[in-house]
C-alpha cells in the first residue's frame, strides 16, 4: 500500500507542480509532504520537457546580395550662350600710301611732283587729291595766273589733254613738261591719280 501511495503522491506532486507552473492552485503544493517531494523532481522535469514545444534551431538566413547601383552617366548641361560683343563695322578708310604703287609711266612726273598724302611741294605741287579738283587749288603752292584763271577741273578728259601737251592745253602756264604722246601711259597716270583721295 505504501508503494501505491507513493505513486499517487508523485502523480499529485507532478500535477501540483504543473498547475503551479500554469498558475494553478498553490494550496495543493503546500500539502504535499517534504519527503515525497524530493523523489519527484526528476519525473516532473521529464514531464515538463515533454510538454514544452521544441525550439527550432535558429539558422542564419543569408543576407541578400546588394543590388549594384548603376553609376550615373554625367550629362553635359548646356551652358548659357554668351552674346558676342558686336564687332564695330570697319570704317572705309582712304587708300594708304603703302598700298599704292605708282606705274612706271609716273616716273617722269615724279621728277617735279610728290604724290603721297601730305607730301611736300617740289618744283610742281603735291598731286594727292588732284583728281576732281579745280586747277590751281593746292594750298601752299604758287600757281601761274594762267593756271589759276583756267577754270579747269581735273577729270579724265582734261588730264588726258594736259598730259599730252600742257602748253597747248593751258597756254601761259609754267610747267616745262613737253607732254606724253603714248595714250596708254597717260591713262595709267590718270588711273593712279584717281586713287589719290
Amino acid at each position: 500500500m505504501r508503494k501505491s501511495s507513493l505513486v499517487l503522491a508523485g502523480t499529485s506532486l507532478a500535477l501540483a507542480l504543473s498547475l503551479a507552473a500554469c498558475g494553478g492552485a498553490p494550496e495543493q503544493a503546500e500539502e504535499t509532504p517534504a519527503a515525497e517531494v524530493t523523489e519527484a523532481p526528476a519525473e516532473v522535469a521529464a514531464s515538463d520537457a515533454a510538454m514544452e514545444p521544441p525550439v527550432a534551431e535558429e539558422t542564419a538566413e543569408p543576407e541578400p546580395e546588394p543590388t549594384p547601383t548603376p553609376t550615373p552617366t554625367p550629362t553635359k548641361t548646356a551652358e548659357p550662350k554668351k552674346e558676342a560683343a558686336a564687332a564695330p563695322e570697319p570704317k572705309a578708310e582712304p587708300v594708304q600710301v603703302a598700298e599704292l604703287t605708282p606705274p612706271a609711266s609716273f616716273n617722269r612726273c615724279a621728277v617735279c611732283h610728290t604724290w603721297e598724302k601730305g607730301g611736300e611741294n617740289k618744283l610742281g605741287p603735291n598731286l594727292w587729291g588732284t583728281y576732281g579738283k579745280q586747277a590751281g587749288f593746292h594750298a601752299g603752292f604758287k600757281y601761274s595766273d594762267a593756271m589759276k584763271d583756267s577754270g579747269v577741273t581735273w577729270d579724265d578728259a582734261t588730264l588726258n589733254q594736259w598730259l599730252e601737251n600742257p602748253r597747248k592745253f593751258i597756254p601761259g602756264n609754267r610747267m616745262s613738261f613737253p607732254g606724253l604722246k603714248d595714250e596708254a601711259k597717260r591713262q595709267e597716270i590718270i588711273d593712279f591719280l584717281k586713287k589719290l583721295k
